[in-house]
């Protein structure tokens, strides 16, 4: 981990943004050429937006990666009464660049942030590679279920 820099990102960000999100699509199986455009094509107006609004937080890793934290309108409930929530994606390090502590210091970086915004918990959909650094955090599955329309 020595020689990683974590850094808030900014709009200016936002081709290394979407050339992460594009490299960790693929990766996660993603073959379809027109559905990753149309993904790009809608994901850079979006966060050019929320970004600015503060619904959208990102850190990006200096070398080789980023992830990043959505505030999302959420129905209060009896363990989290605000009616928001914070989700964790976008988690993408560099394969050159893993194995280094890198996507740890992001999601403790990130988890650290979403404590200091008070936030009782944060969530994260997590791939089968990355399911073994967040149960390590402390991470637990949830009840979480998704029907296919």
């Amino acid at each position: 981990m020595d020689g990683v820099n974590l850094r808030p990102a900014t709009l200016a960000d936002l081709p290394l943004l979407l050339r992460y999100r594009l490299a960790m699509a693929r990766e996660m199986g993603c073959t379809d050429a027109a559905a990753l455009d149309r993904m790009i094509a809608a994901l850079e107006p979006y966060l050019r937006n929320a970004i600015p609004e503060g619904r959208w937080h990102a850190w990006i890793a200096d070398p080789g990666g980023c992830g990043a934290v959505e505030i999302v309108r959420w129905v209060p409930g009896a363990a989290d009464p605000t009616p928001r929530r914070a989700w964790m994606h976008s988690i993408y390090v560099e394969p050159q660049f893993r194995r280094r502590g890198i996507g740890r210091r992001l999601t403790q970086t990130m988890a650290a942030w979403c404590r200091e915004q008070g936030f009782r918990c944060v969530y994260l959909h997590a791939s089968e590679q990355g399911r073994p650094l967040y149960r390590s955090l402390g991470f637990v599955p949830s009840s979480e279920m998704r029907l296919d329309l």
